[in-house]
């Protein structure tokens, strides 16, 4: 009978030991718990999302912050297209420059 015991036991302790070394992943929704007189009740909330969905394109703040970092001036965006993104401002040797940005992720340069 003892010997029952001791293999329930070790094998307690082994789970235990087992569930407190998993790396233990950061949570990102909430999980509460509350216990009344009718009995314990988890409400479970999703995470925060947002009502719309993102599409991948070049934003206007995207195509700016890369006219800045190419070197542009005072850019400023002159007209949003499907398919492109035009910025226009000054730039490096003083000069009036177009910049032509496709409206998709990352905003590669197209002229």
């Amino acid at each position: 009978m003892t010997r029952v015991v001791d293999k329930r036991l070790a094998a307690a302790l082994v789970v235990a030991g087992v569930l407190t070394a998993l790396p233990s992943a950061p949570l990102a929704q909430g999980l509460d718990l509350y216990i009344g007189p009718g009995g314990p009740d988890v409400e479970y909330r999703e995470p925060y999302r947002r009502d719309y969905e993102w599409r991948g394109g070049c934003s206007q703040r995207q195509a700016l912050r890369r006219a800045y970092r190419l070197g542009m001036r005072d850019p400023a965006v002159t007209s949003i297209g499907r398919r492109q993104i035009v910025v226009d401002g000054i730039g490096r040797r003083g000069e009036y420059t177009t910049l032509r940005l496709a409206n998709r992720e990352g905003c590669p340069r197209i002229g």
